[in-house]
């Protein structure tokens, strides 16, 4: 009779060893044991080829090396750092006391991995994302894409360090020594860090490229649907959300310089797809990345900096820099955008501006030089104006919330920082001008046209926005609000030209039409007798440009789509605005009257002198008749609805703005030939009413707070 221990033994699963590559296993193929072997090969998956042996478990160390023989426990450097929440870069933290006091012998112990117990799960789900990447011809072409057309956008990504973090992962990917999750300190475990963390910027780029690839593409990327991914779209969407896993799975407190740029991609991204609020939390995910790795202090130069050994670092920190600008830009944009708190601490950051220098592929060539005032403007010299436009943003926040907590009429504030915005104009170099532009350098830089009319949107957006929250109780503002509007729709008509099918899904050519278009709108509807004739039409012409730029993208983007139907709206309340406006000036100007002449022309909306705007003001004839600190709407005008009160606005969602009743079904006397009450559709007079201006763009946009 056989006992119970041969039972036992009997019950045991066999534990016949692997000798087939992990894919081939899975797949249960005979595996040639080849690296790669046949199978992968003819897959295209040779970079997913590994052979994988048993674990062999930890060996337990002696008892004199034990820590109950030392009578202390053993940490890890990690463990105080990311545990306690110790940031590395900060020189007052304990975690930088314990480092200086190097107790290698005693509580403190640099080790490379943690959680031991959790690796193999980790491990397992690293992999399994990792077979999300497409075959390598197919990565290659995408990036190829993301260079050519998506990264001159933003220039976050280096070319040359991604193409060389590239080129080293499929090289580990065809070693022995597989991509793992690392852990670990500098040196050679910074190294393994970036190589495991590296997926995750790649999936993201992919992502990116096919949100904007060319058609040029689209037959040689459609073999991609032997993956099982109906449309680009979908496969965009299932690269970017395997990027973010990717990123969350790894220590937070281990992060590394691509990890922070996939965030940021992951928030471009999610914007270019209409989902702003989303897009905010992940810039904000790049933002905290960005401050482990101390991209928003100033690093100090060791004695040996400016020596050709060094030339790479040298490079390195400039490219961190540019990552920390874009990142900077967008908080204060996006902040300003959605009108959500600012996510950077201006008194925390030392770090200086980084060079005007096109970064080169080979980082040993020599070191940064600034590039001189005749030379052209780099790749990112657009940005570095933004980053300054980013600083004005931040005073307008400040002017706005002194003047929410005390009241003043004194606008002085309001002129000084105008008057700074038309300087910084004035620093543009000649290919960037706002006016009179030099394009002899487009040749050498294709989308150098594009890249100045995104400054030149983004200058006078911001003039909108220092002026937004008087649109409806300073005659000066909205006369502001309109002419810089028109330039910023004027630019993103020029945009919209100097760009092809596949940019469509930038957030700026929808938003910044968007809008302005929507504030000038406003204007012309609630007191279209401030403004001049001349003015008022093309204002008119822009916003329905606009409205048909958008019905254009929204092939692409759902948001324009959305945005195009309430400027529809807009544009037909408008009209009948400028008609009762119209028929108001001849009436108090009898065609034996002489009519003074317009002294608006559409160069003079070209002006950089804060002070000219009050002479137009002054010059025309109907000011006076609106003019006052709280606008009054005038019933008697025969527009053919009632007072417009924005507020209703901020109340409603898109699709209860977009059923509103057709302003055509009210008659020129005001009388109702249809179930509509003008006193109950208001769209407009008062400072959008008792609600914060926040909601009125955010329910506009039909995106919620959270």
């Amino acid at each position: 009779m056989s006992s119970p221990e041969t039972n036992q033994a009997k019950k045991r699963k066999r534990q016949r060893p692997v000798i087939s590559c992990t894919e081939c296993h899975r797949r249960k193929q005979k595996c040639d044991r080849q690296q790669p072997c046949g199978n992968c090969t003819l897959r295209s998956a040779s970079h997913l080829c590994r052979y994988e042996s048993k674990p062999s478990r930890p060996r337990r160390t002696s008892d004199s090396a034990s820590p109950a023989n030392l009578g202390e426990t053993v940490l890890t450097s990690a463990d105080v750092g990311g545990s306690f929440g110790y940031v590395s870069n900060r020189t007052c933290s304990a975690a930088e006391v314990l480092e200086k006091l190097d107790l290698q012998e005693g509580i403190w112990r640099p080790e490379s991995m943690l959680d031991v117990p959790d690796q193999h799960a980790e491990l397992h789900a690293y992999h399994r994302l990792l077979t999300t990447i497409p075959p390598r011809p197919y990565t290659m072409l995408l990036v190829k894409v993301f260079f050519a057309e998506c990264n001159w956008i933003y220039g976050v990504v280096h070319a040359g360090s991604f193409h060389r973090l590239l080129d080293e992962w499929y090289q580990c990917c065809t070693s022995d020594n597989p991509p793992v999750p690392a852990h670990g300190g500098s040196g050679n475990g910074e190294k393994r860090r970036q190589l495991s963390q590296f997926p995750s910027l790649l999936l993201q780029v992919l992502a990116v490229a096919l949100q904007m690839l060319p058609r040029e593409h689209f037959e040689q990327m459609s073999q991609l649907d032997i993956l099982g991914k109906p449309d680009f779209k979908g496969l965009s969407t299932t690269y970017s959300n395997a990027a973010c896993e990717l990123a969350t799975l790894l220590a937070r407190s281990q992060t590394t310089l691509p990890r922070a740029q996939q965030w940021f991609l992951r928030a471009s991204w999610l914007k270019s797809e209409g989902r702003a609020v989303e897009s905010w939390h992940a810039l904000g995910q790049a933002i905290r990345e960005a401050q482990e790795l101390g991209l928003h202090r100033e690093q100090p130069r060791g004695f040996g900096a400016g020596t050709p050994e060094d030339f790479p670092s040298l490079w390195r920190r400039e490219i961190e820099k540019w990552v920390w600008v874009n990142l900077y830009i967008w908080d204060r944009f996006m902040g300003m955008i959605l009108g959500r708190p600012t996510l950077i601490d201006d008194r925390h950051c030392t770090v200086t501006p980084p060079l005007d220098c096109n970064v080169p592929n080979d980082l040993t060539r020599g070191p940064p030089v600034p590039r001189g005032p005749l030379d052209p403007p780099g790749q990112s010299t657009q940005r570095l104006f933004d980053y300054r436009l980013a600083h004005i943003v931040n005073e307008i926040d400040d002017l706005q919330l002194e003047s929410a907590k005390t009241p003043s009429r004194d606008l002085a504030g309001v002129e000084r920082l105008q008057a700074k915005i038309y300087a910084t104009m004035e620093c543009y170099p000649p290919a960037l001008a706002v006016t009179d532009r030099d394009a002899s350098h487009d040749a050498a830089n294709p989308f150098l046209r594009a890249q100045a009319e995104l400054l030149k949107c983004d200058t006078y957006s911001l003039l909108v926005a220092l002026h937004r929250p008087y649109i409806f109780t300073r005659e000066k503002s909205r006369v502001e609000i309109v002419s810089a509007g028109l330039m910023a729709l004027e630019s993103q008509q020029a945009l919209f030209d100097a760009t092809r099918e596949h940019h469509h899904t930038l957030y700026t050519l929808n938003f910044f039409t968007f809008d302005p278009a929507v504030l000038m709108a406003a204007v012309i509807i609630t007191s279209p007798l401030s403004l001049e004739q001349d003015l008022l039409d093309q204002a008119m012409v822009h916003i329905r440009s606009g409205q048909k730029r958008m019905e254009v993208l929204g092939r692409r983007v759902k948001l324009a789509e959305k945005g195009a139907a309430v400027l529809n709206l807009l544009i037909n309340r408008a009209e009948r605005s400028r008609t009762s406006s119209q028929h108001l000036r001849a009436s108090c100007n009898p065609p034996g009257s002489e009519t003074p002449p317009s002294t608006f022309t559409h160069d003079s909306v070209n002006r950089h002198s804060p002070s000219s705007s009050a002479s137009m003001v002054s010059e025309d004839p109907w000011a006076a008749r609106t003019t006052s600190t709280h606008w009054a709407p005038v019933h008697d005008v025969n527009n053919g609805f009632g007072p417009i009160n924005t507020g209703i606005l901020s109340t409603m969602d898109l699709d209860e703005i977009l059923s509103l009743p057709d302003p055509s079904a009210v008659t020129d006397t005001g009388t109702d030939t249809a179930t509509f009450d003008p006193g109950t559709v208001q769209f407009g007079a008062g400072i959008l009413g008792d609600v914060d201006s926040d909601n009125f763009w955010q329910n506009l946009l039909h995106v919620p707070f959270q």
